[in-house]
């Protein structure tokens, strides 16, 4: 008896019990769906956040206050810690020979007002030109502040692309004046959309020079600082260098450890995936379960099957077939239908994908990982969940086999 053959016969069985089919499919189906849907977002998110982290670019690094602590005692320590002043900034930008260029930023939260618009608690930014060159930041309309604006401290300002569609909606809003806490700021550009993560909004923001920013808003808050060296191989003696300026102007004993953070986007990618790794394996975990649940199903639907057919599997012993068809026969029923779930599983899982990640503005990311994986698992269930009763219905005593009564 050829494969061929066999697979028809198998595919005949199932076709005979359409619903008992159709329902164990669809245990396999919700199961791969889960996994190639989770997998599929992830990456999306991972790749959505490496692009964030990323546009620091690899030459360069950041100095803040805080840090990325892992820990609320962390946190609380790094709160104490002295603010990054603008006598450090300008220590660092005219001490540090491996720099290549060095920028400085401040933060806080205001209200925008446009005619009878208004936009609260929008995240403002006070920043140097270089530091936003830094960062590559992309301009859909108008321009960056210049170093001219920065150093005569002159209102303008650019806005996130959904603050700007917020106050503005369609019309053109360069040239027109906003109230950013009271003070009037000329438009001048407004940023390219990067969308959303988490739900959080990257385009709701405002950027001003920093100068204007600390004459409205204070000089009692820390910086940020961002730099780069003119390659990634200068880029850990340009860190040891700004350290060293750093600790000398703060003080810092030769015994302790600094009282300021440096950050890469290297060490926030590591950071980031030692966070989320317990979470990646849960989310992965729970639809893994489903699938072994799924392969349970399968073998209790072929140990039905085999009862059901003992009359049958006796006679066809009788006459002459062999006990390896006989076992062939029940693995192949129990692969198509784990391998039907798999491929339909596959479809909608990406399907799903697709939509999630375009309801949370990420990128959409095929899997091939996910998608190789769910096949292997499908195919894998209809094997091992699928040999123990094929075992059993091939080593059926044909003479008591044909005495069985259903």
């Amino acid at each position: 008896m050829r494969l061929w053959d066999i697979t028809v016969l198998s595919a005949q069985a199932l076709r005979a019990h359409l619903l008992r089919t159709s329902l164990t499919i669809l245990g396999v189906v919700i199961g791969v769906t889960s996994v190639i849907a989770i997998v599929s977002i992830i990456e999306g998110f991972d790749r959505k956040v490496a692009e964030l982290m990323n546009s620091m670019g690899t030459a360069s690094f950041l100095v803040s206050k805080i840090g990325m602590p892992t820990s609320e005692e962390e946190f609380f320590k790094a709160l104490k810690r002295k603010d990054i002043s603008m006598a450090d900034f300008r220590a660092v930008r005219e001490e540090c020979e491996s720099c290549y260029r060095v920028g400085a930023r401040a933060f806080t939260s205001k209200q925008i007002k446009y005619g009878r618009e208004k936009l609260n608690n929008v995240p403002i930014a006070g920043g140097t030109p270089q530091f936003i060159e830094i960062t590559e930041f992309e301009i859909g309309e108008g321009r960056l502040h210049s170093d001219f604006e920065e150093e005569h401290s002159r209102q303008v300002v650019l806005l996130g692309a959904s603050a700007k569609e917020s106050l503005f909606g369609d019309d053109d809003p360069i040239g027109r004046r906003v109230k950013i806490g009271g003070y009037k700021y000329e438009v001048i550009g407004v940023s390219k959309p990067r969308g959303a993560i988490l739900g959080e909004d990257l385009d709701k923001f405002a950027m001003i020079p920093l100068s204007t920013f600390r004459k409205h808003f204070g000089t009692n808050r820390t910086l940020d600082l961002l730099m780069n060296a003119r390659s990634t191989e200068e880029v850990q003696e340009a860190m040891d260098e700004v350290r060293m300026i750093l600790r000398a102007r703060r003080h810092v004993p030769y015994n302790e450890d600094d009282d300021f953070s440096i950050i890469t986007s290297e060490g926030m990618m590591a950071l980031y995936d030692q966070v989320t790794k317990a979470v990646r394996a849960m989310a992965i975990g729970i639809p893994a379960i489903a699938l072994v649940v799924a392969g349970i199903v399968v073998m209790n639907i072929m140990m039905v099957s085999v009862t059901e057919r003992t009359r049958e599997i006796g006679i066809r012993k009788s006459l002459g077939a062999r006990r390896k068809y006989i076992l062939l026969q029940f693995i192949l029923e129990a692969l198509l239908m784990s391998m039907a779930g798999g491929l339909a599983g596959i479809a909608l899982g990406l399907i799903l994908a697709k939509v999630l990640t375009d309801a949370g503005d990420l990128p959409f990311v095929i899997s091939f990982v996910a998608i190789g994986s769910g096949i292997f698992v499908s195919t894998g269930i209809g094997v091992i969940f699928g040999l123990y009763p094929a075992v059993r219905g091939s080593k059926l005593d044909p003479v008591e086999a044909m005495r069985y009564e259903t």
